[in-house]
């Protein structure tokens, strides 16, 4: 709950807009972003002398002169010493701004009252007002010129890393469970393009199996209602819910996944004079952290910039996902025929997790720059000639 610093008490209309974002998203993250955003605007206004509140709570929104210095505010709080936004800030400076049109349309709708002679007008005065403070938002953003491409790693990378946490080869310095682990999170993030917050959400039965020889990632709201994640701030898969079979032929996936549940969620019983397996954890969570625990998202993070250090590669979880997809869609591009191309590339979709197909465009930016490294034969009969020029 945003509480105002001086006097340490809740701030009424931030309290309103939380219950509405609880309502709304069933991710936290996704909460405490938009709140993160509302803050920016209370600190704001605090400095500015005028009451936010009141204002917001009144249907307001903000006014042009002071979306306008707010937004100057921001820009001066994030700019480098040559006075220069960076790519990234920018990025962010455009991410808070949209964010703060939300907020500021969502009181409109609320509590804004126009003066109108009937209810029809009072409809059309309140769909005015909301397009104008979109509007004003829309202005201040600013232009940022760079498409974002998605990262890779170079097959030497992969190689790096793969021989850095392969257990023969690091199990002497973290003990084999730590490193039979961290190779399992590794492997299904390069074989299959999971994000690292889908990983850490699965579950032993999501694993495949001889008679299901899939697993599946599965949104938290689908769980049922009997789901619990004791971990403080549980990984929410944003991605939809989809069933991902092996790809590779020479996956080691299976072998990983069951080597790992054997070792580290079963202990040897002795139950009728005949040695069983009994499972030792109280929840079903695939990956764990030594204590038993579901691991944790901060842990995963500590483990990404261990692979960095031990391999100098400028590693984060996500640059596994965008190897695979890089990949995966520059072959899919590669087919000739049109048909069976548009068919791969809806597989992506789904692959993906992804509600529309223009969550593919960063990798297709990307192998559309590959491309344009190789000479374009465009000119004369396919060649790289123009005669216009001897």
């Amino acid at each position: 709950m945003v509480v105002d610093r001086d006097r340490e008490t809740p701030v009424e209309a931030a309290s309103l807009y939380e219950c509405h974002l609880i309502h709304k998203h069933e991710s936290h993250k996704t909460r405490r972003q938009a709140l993160d955003r509302l803050v920016h605007l209370y600190t704001w206004a605090k400095a500015a002398g005028f009451d936010l509140d009141r204002q917001l709570l009144m249907g307001e929104g903000l006014t042009q002169p002071q979306a306008r210095s707010f937004a100057a505010w921001l820009r001066k709080r994030w700019m480098q010493d040559n006075g220069v936004l960076s790519h990234t800030k920018r990025k962010s400076l455009n991410s808070v701004l949209s964010g703060c049109s939300v907020i500021c349309r969502w009181f409109i709708s609320q509590f804004a009252r126009p003066d109108s002679e009937t209810r029809h007008k009072r409809v059309i005065d309140l769909e005015i007002l909301l397009n104008a403070q979109k509007r004003i938002w829309k202005e201040l953003q600013v232009k940022v010129r760079q498409e974002s491409i998605a990262e890779d790693l170079s097959d030497e990378e992969i190689i790096k890393i793969e021989n850095f946490l392969r257990p023969e080869n690091r199990s002497s310095s973290v003990g084999w469970d730590i490193s039979a682990r961290d190779y399992l999170v590794w492997r299904i993030a390069i074989e299959f393009g999971l994000r690292i917050g889908e990983i850490l959400a699965l579950r032993v039965e999501d694993c495949p199996t001889r008679s299901t020889p899939y697993f599946r990632v599965v949104r938290i709201e689908e769980r049922g209602p009997d789901y619990f994640d004791p971990r403080r701030d549980p990984p929410r898969p944003k991605t939809l819910s989809r069933d991902l079979g092996i790809l590779l032929d020479n996956s080691r996936f299976p072998y990983l996944v069951n080597e790992y549940v054997s070792t580290n969620r079963y202990v040897p019983v002795i139950h009728k004079g005949k040695k069983r397996k009994r499972f030792n954890l109280s929840h079903s969570f695939l990956i764990t952290a030594r204590s038993g625990n579901p691991l944790s998202q901060k842990t995963a993070s500590k483990i990404a910039q261990k692979i960095k250090e031990g391999t100098g590669v400028d590693f984060h979880w996500h640059l596994a996902r965008h190897a695979f997809f890089n990949r995966a869609y520059a072959a899919a591009a590669d087919i000739q025929d049109r048909e069976k191309k548009e068919v791969r590339m809806a597989d992506l979709i789904v692959w993906g997790g992804w509600e529309s197909p223009e969550s593919l465009g960063i990798y297709s930016r990307r192998a559309r720059r590959e491309r344009a490294k190789t000479p374009l034969k465009i000119w004369q009969h396919g060649g790289n000639l123009w005669g216009a020029l001897n």
